[in-house]
This record gives structure tokens, sequence and C-alpha cells, in this order.
């Protein structure tokens, strides 16, 4: 029951050409900030319906999947009985799981189609949450499986939900539109540990699992009711997918690889491994901390996280809206915002400042998280959109798969060892963003160029000119 291709009729209209953003009007991408702030919905006003779908399905999602998220390490220590340091590693051996399963989506959803790579997961994960549910008790092996069926599930996922959005926004909107999505999810986000808890107190943790079950099944159905295909047809860009797909496994091992051989993408995903490697120490790494070093009550620790989540709702549309230039530098500017963040909580006496630094910490992450999508988006172009995600994936979950045991092991000899090592590793990526910019993608944080004339043609690995927020 596959949808037509954009353009091809039963779509909708295909996006309308870049248009030069010199006078907004309502949600454009000139809007000032603070009158955004009082018209927040005007900035909304239009994108394709499918961005709006993918935001309100990842609210879905969010509302319920992120308490399964952030409870299970609860749930490994009361109910089995697990030390920290156990639950990061079993934590990080989940991730490999996610590496593939993002690269392997991602390279699917340029040969497929980004529709059926983005809905099907998600009854996947519906039913393997049930089983979680029904019987999470019955061993630990058992217990680790469902969760890395679930991690395949959501990161299979992500490459093309992303993809979409870079499909059918316009150069100006891609920032806006991958912003949109983060509200939504960030407003689910918000929402889903609350609940959880509440839920938890009266129903034991397992709850938590049927949560996250009713919230993917409403996500899956959504898509599957709701989403048209977005990936550019063939027949209407013969170089971008070439006119038949691979056929053989050296050429399906081509068309994987190739991201990998983008030396932009490349050197922008070892930036995205380093300030990834220091940002998830707000997990793990900041539970413990607060909890253990600091000796704050689980209620408060929960404000904490909770501030991060309403915060993304309320600022991160004005913080995009300012990003309209340069937007590696606007990348070392938020990652120096987590570097902030990280030396108040080292030198934090208490709960309010706590308080203080999860909102400098969510500052740098609404100029950071858009950003790093709106630039993917524009390497890829429409030809290898969802193969570049994927590929970026690869570096940012590996550096997932570390993060966790490192910081338990500096967190181990002290706080300062762990927020020095993350304020460090931030500096040094805010430098080689700075770099970056002034060398090999300079011209690559836009859109990207038509496809050459051969569909074996490699992609450049330069441009020149304006990127789309200029």
């Amino acid at each position: 029951m596959s949808s037509p291709p954009v353009g091809e009729g039963g779509a909708g209209p295909s996006p309308a050409p870049p248009k030069a953003p010199d006078v907004p009007s309502g949600g454009s991408v000139g809007a000032h900030p603070l009158e955004v702030m009082r018209h927040p919905l005007a900035a909304f006003g239009d994108f394709d319906r499918r961005v709006y779908l993918i935001g309100v399905a990842s609210f879905v999602r969010s509302s319920g999947r992120s308490a399964s998220w952030l409870f299970l390490p609860l749930l490994l220590y009361a109910g089995y009985g697990l030390s920290y340091f156990e639950i990061g590693l079993l934590t990080a051996a989940i991730v490999p799981v996610a590496i593939a399963a993002n690269w392997l989506g991602g390279a699917l959803a340029d040969r497929w189609g980004r529709r059926w790579i983005s809905t099907a997961p998600s009854f996947l994960a519906t039913a393997t949450f049930v089983v979680l549910y029904l019987d999470w008790h019955s061993g630990l092996p058992g217990l680790m499986l469902l969760w890395g069926l679930i991690s395949l599930a959501m990161n299979f996922q992500g490459p093309a939900q992303n993809a979409v959005i870079g499909d059918v926004t316009r150069p100006e909107q891609v920032v806006r539109g991958f912003s949109f999505q983060r509200v939504l999810s960030n407003a689910g986000f918000a929402l889903s540990p609350a609940v959880g808890g509440l839920l938890a107190a009266d129903y034991g943790l397992s709850v938590i699992f049927l949560m996250a079950a009713v919230a993917s099944l409403g996500e899956g159905l959504l898509l599957l009711l709701f989403l048209r295909e977005s990936r550019p047809s063939s027949s209407a860009t013969p170089a971008a997918y070439g006119p038949t797909p691979p056929k053989t496994r050296g050429e399906w091992r081509k068309r994987m690889t190739e991201p990998f051989g983008d030396r932009a993408l490349v050197l922008f995903g070892v930036m995205g491994f380093l300030l990834t490697l220091a940002t998830q120490q707000f997990g793990t790494g900041l539970s413990l901390f607060l909890r253990g070093s600091q000796g704050l009550p689980y209620s408060e620790i929960g404000l904490v996280y909770s501030l991060n989540g309403v915060l993304v709702v309320l600022l991160q549309l004005p913080i995009s809206l300012l990003l309209r230039s340069r937007p590696l530098g606007w990348l070392a500017v938020g990652s120096l915002f987590y570097g902030a963040a990280f030396l108040i909580f080292d030198f934090a006496p208490g709960f309010m400042v706590d308080l203080g630094a999860m909102t400098v910490l969510t500052m740098g992450e609404d100029v950071v998280s858009p950003l790093q999508n709106s630039v993917v988006s524009g390497m890829g172009g429409s030809r290898r959109r969802g193969g570049y995600f994927g590929v970026y994936n690869v570096f940012t979950q590996s550096a997932r798969a570390v993060a966790p045991p490192v910081g338990t092991l500096l967190l181990a000899a002290g706080g300062n060892a762990l927020w020095g090592f993350a304020s460090a590793m931030t500096l040094l990526v805010a430098t080689g963003y700075l770099w970056l910019e002034r060398s090999t993608i300079a011209g690559r944080s836009g859109p990207a160029p038509p496809p050459s004339p051969s569909p074996d043609a490699p992609l450049q690995s330069a441009r020149t000119g304006p990127t789309p927020t200029e």
C-alpha cells in the first residue's frame, strides 16, 4: 500500500523551489525571535504537512518511550541488584545494535524510500514492549535481548524520519523544520517521566513498558495512515539514484559505503563523536553525580531533568531563528555552552545552581541539535540523505557506547575528573568546528549540489556559495 512519490500524484505537490528569505512574513526565517515568542505558532505555519506529521509522531513516541529510557536503569538496579558501573556496561553493550541499525536504516531509506522505513519499526517496538511488560523478570539475558530489539527498531527508523524533514523543507526552512520536531519531541520528554513516575508508584516499574507500547503503537498508526513518501523518484531525478537500483552484492556494498568516502562528512562525524562523548554525560554520569556526590533526592533530580524538556519547548524556536548564517560557528558556540554547564555542575553547591546549569546546557543543546541535522541534510542532498544521516549516526552512536563506562570511571575518581574531561572535550570540539568552517566543509552546510550527469559520479567534497541560512 505504498504512496506515489512526490510529484507523481497522491503525495501532494512537490516542494516549492528555494526562495530567498528577504521579506519575512509570519513564520519566515526572518521573524524576530522576540516576536516569535509572542506568536510561536506563526513560525510553524508554512511547512509541508509531513513535517507536522513527523513532529506529532515524535511527541507521541517520546511521551511514552522516554520514561522507559529513564527508568530502565532503575529497574536494573532495584530489580536485578546491579551496580551503577554494571548498568553502564550493559547500556554500552546495546549501542553496537544502534550503530548497525542507523547505518542500514539510512541506506535502505535511500534505496526503498522513507515511508516504510519510518513506519514499520514502530510496530516491532510495540510488540517488544508488550513482551517486556509481561515478562521483564524472567532473566537478565532475556531482558537485554528485548531491549536490544527495541534499540534496533528505534534507531532503524531515525535516519529515515530525519530524511523526510530534509526532503520536504526549503533551504531557509531546514533548521526550523528540525527545531519544530525537537520542540514536540521534548514536550513529550517533559511529560513522560512525570506520568511514568506516577504510574510506577502505583503499579510498579514494569508499567513503563506498557506505556511505551501504547506510545509506539500510536506513532506507528499515525505514520502508516498519513505519511506520504518524500524521497524524490528515480524518474524525476535519474542521476540521484541511477536508472536501476543496485543488483549485485558489490553494487549494494558500494552504495552503502559511499558516504564514508566523503571527507567532509567523516570530519564532521569525528566532531560529532567527540561532542557526543561529552554530552552523553547528561545521562548516567549526571544522574549518578546528582545522587551520589550531591545527595539530591530523587524528586529534585527529576525536576532537574524535567527542566530540560520544558526549556527546549520554550526556547528552541526563538534560538533557531538566530541561526541564520555560519552554522559551524554556531555549533562552536553551542559546544561552549555545554562546556560552561559542565563546569557549573562541577562547582554547584546544590539544587538551585543545578537548575541554572541545566538551563545553560539546554541552550547549548538548542543550538547544536537542529544545526547538526541541518548540516548533514545539506551534505547528502536528496540523492543520499538517508545514508548520510545513517553514517553520521554511526559516529555519534559509537560515542554513546563509550560514554557511559568512561563517565562512570571518571566519576569514581571524583566529580572534578568527570566534568573537567567533558568541558575539555567541548572546547576541543568548538575549536574543530571553527577549523572546519575555514576549510573542507565551509560550503557543505547547505543543500547538496545538483546531481551530477552520471549516476555513478561521486558526491562533491566541497561547495562554494552561501549556506542556506545566509
